[in-house]
């Protein structure tokens, strides 16, 4: 890797996303670089649209896979203001790069309820926001006021009411020119001890259902509509299967555990053949969780 600058901002060329995906593979990234408050990515944005040059705001790589042939664009990751989490009146005011589990132990020392699911949820506010994550039957939609953005178009920055964003089921902002900045949560308050022993309830559950301590980028598959994807995935897999380093998990169908570094198109291949499988199997399309771009 080397670095070079653009507006004052520190760039870093031939950036390997592997080093940081959860699930220990990506290709290598063009570019890549850190922004710390709203004047340096505003000046950043309008200097990558002038000059063509793709980008891609990324939260914890924890559910990411950059491809084989890489990204040949920018790779952007919010710090600095963005991590900022600021309790005012009634509202929270949350940093788009604020870890999930970070900010459910704020609200748990702060007495807010309604957050604890957040605890089990390896991501950051902003990917939570882009995609409508959640688990256990609670989604991050449900708790927002408003989200803060800016227009990769207009260079705008503006608050979006939550009624005006449409989410869906693992859809908020996939298809919108947006970059998430951060969020006005709502507050609604509770005793620490009810709030611990929700977290650890969660947490417990996470345990047992869900594998640890191994590569692992969390749910690959969405749910269709009337069943859920690690059933099909079941119904249809032998829990054995087992493609170079990438396998099913024992524990959850739909988590995928990597032993060691794997190319991201073995990754994609891997994928393709589940799918295949369970339409085989069950006549579903799944639709995949985990975002993949590049080439």
């Amino acid at each position: 890797m080397k670095q070079e600058n653009i507006n004052n901002l520190k760039i870093t060329s031939n950036y390997d996303t592997s080093k940081v995906s959860w699930l220990k593979s990506g290709g290598i990234a063009k570019f890549f670089s850190s922004v710390k408050n709203d004047i340096d990515l505003v000046k950043l944005i309008s200097y990558l649209r002038q000059q063509n040059i793709p980008f891609l705001v990324i939260g914890n790589f924890s559910n990411t896979l950059i491809r084989t042939n890489g990204f040949k664009g920018m790779i952007i990751k919010l710090s600095g203001n963005y991590s900022k989490i600021i309790l005012q009146n009634d509202d929270i005011i949350v940093g788009s790069s604020v870890q999930d589990k970070n900010f459910s132990i704020f609200c748990y020392e702060n007495s807010i309820t309604g957050y604890e699911f957040l605890y089990t949820i390896p991501g950051t506010i902003g990917g939570n926001i882009f995609m409508n994550a959640g688990c256990f039957g609670y989604e991050i939609s449900n708790k927002i006021k408003k989200v803060r953005v800016l227009n990769t178009k207009s260079f705008e920055i503006s608050e979006i009411d939550c009624k005006d964003i449409n989410f869906q089921y693992r859809k908020g902002f996939q298809d919108k020119d947006f970059i998430i900045l951060g969020c006005i949560l709502k507050t609604k308050f509770s005793s620490k001890e009810n709030i611990k022993k929700k977290i650890n309830e969660l947490d417990i559950l996470r345990k047992q259902n869900q594998p640890q301590k191994v590569n692992c980028c969390g749910s690959i598959f969405k749910n269709p509509s009337k069943i859920s994807a690690w059933e099909l995935i079941s119904t249809s897999v032998d829990k054995s299967f087992y493609n170079g380093a990438i396998k099913l998990s024992k524990k959850h169908s739909n988590f995928f555990e990597n032993d060691a570094y794997i190319q991201p198109d073995k990754v994609e291949n891997f994928l393709k053949l589940i799918e295949q499988k369970v339409f085989f199997k069950h006549k579903i399309q799944l639709e995949k969780e985990l975002q993949i771009y590049g080439d």
